[in-house]
């Protein structure tokens, strides 16, 4: 169980810049480092929480993943197998074994389809269940195990006649009659009621736990992260700036950035007093960023090293890194 099962080895997503202009005499190209040679691995069964600002490139990482974007460079494996490969072998086959769940569940599904026939299409494309009548049979069984009830009232309904929790139930059953290996959790919950995201955690909590499929959690909820993910990557414009154990970066974060996106956010502890560390102006371009550490014009603590050139990592006990200059000092 300690041996990674997914693999994620310095992947990267430049996109040309286009500033209007039609002709680019003589200057350098100019990229958008979208996401900057990111490597990290998930174990069966494990959830990764994946954290940071919005435009960081959470999302991009997320799609990524699941190969609905090529990536400039680098690769994903599962089971030692390269993405790449699985989708030239068999494009069905990976999408069985690679799942995202969007946020916005109402984006999500065919408006004019039944629920019914949103839960069906994708075992008859599978040939999960040796006919119809199991396949409906599985349908309700798992509509009823998600909480949607009475199961054969959701499924003749149509998706605006539910509500969001409601549907992004349903996407996430739907995800789990496919047995995925690898789940994409892109924000799931943020456009839901505060009521109903704790249901949604518990049922994608319990799919990783019984298919021991391993789960990204894309999030910037750090309060919900910590509580759902076995292990953290925070990400600053495009890079990893530091992982670990989920305790390890809560509880002990190294990187400056991190400790002031923790300041900022709330204590489940009522009676834990806390300052909030602000941080000074907007995140730099994406566009050819650098040569110097990424977060060094908004960080209190860089030196002019940080300036010079990106930061080594530091490593520190179980597995916890950090890129950070002065962390190394």
């Amino acid at each position: 169980m300690n041996k990674p099962y997914i693999e994620i080895d310095r992947i990267t997503k430049w996109y040309p810049y286009q500033d209007g202009r039609i002709f680019h005499l003589g200057g350098e190209k100019k990229w958008i480092k979208a996401v900057d040679a990111v490597s990290l691995s998930l174990r069966q069964g494990e959830i990764l929480g994946i954290i940071g600002e919005s435009g960081c490139g959470k999302s991009t990482l997320g799609r990524l993943l699941t190969r609905l974007e090529e990536p400039t460079s680098g690769d994903v494996r599962i089971g030692g197998v390269s993405t790449k490969e699985m989708i030239r072998r068999d494009p069905k086959q990976f999408r069985r074994h690679v799942q995202i769940v969007f946020q916005n569940p109402f984006d999500t599904f065919t408006p004019r389809d039944t629920i019914e026939k949103i839960l069906m299409r994708p075992l008859r494309n599978h040939r999960i269940g040796a006919n119809d009548t199991e396949r409906r049979k599985i349908c309700l069984e798992g509509l009823e195990s998600g909480g949607l009830c009475p199961a054969e009232d959701i499924m003749s309904r149509y998706p605006h006649q539910l509500s969001g929790g409601q549907l992004q139930r349903i996407s996430i059953i739907r995800s789990m009659f496919l047995q995925p290996k690898f789940i994409i959790a892109d924000e799931p919950v943020s456009m839901l009621d505060v009521s109903v995201r704790a249901e949604i955690i518990r049922i994608l909590q319990d799919m990783s736990r019984r298919q021991k499929a391993a789960v990204a959690f894309i999030s910037h909820d750090i309060a919900l992260t910590r509580y759902i993910s076995d292990r953290i990557a925070v990400m600053y414009l495009g890079r990893i700036v530091e992982y670990g154990d989920a305790d390890d970066v809560i509880g002990q974060p190294m990187h400056p950035y991190t400790r002031a996106l923790l300041s900022n956010c709330a204590s489940i502890d009522p009676d834990e007093k806390t300052t909030p560390a602000a941080i000074q102006g907007e995140p730099p371009t994406p566009v050819n960023p650098g040569p110097g550490c990424y977060f060094a014009p908004r960080c209190h603590m860089a030196c002019p090293a940080c300036f010079e050139s990106y930061p080594q990592i530091s490593h520190f006990a179980n597995g916890h890194y950090a890129a950070c200059q002065r962390t190394a000092e």
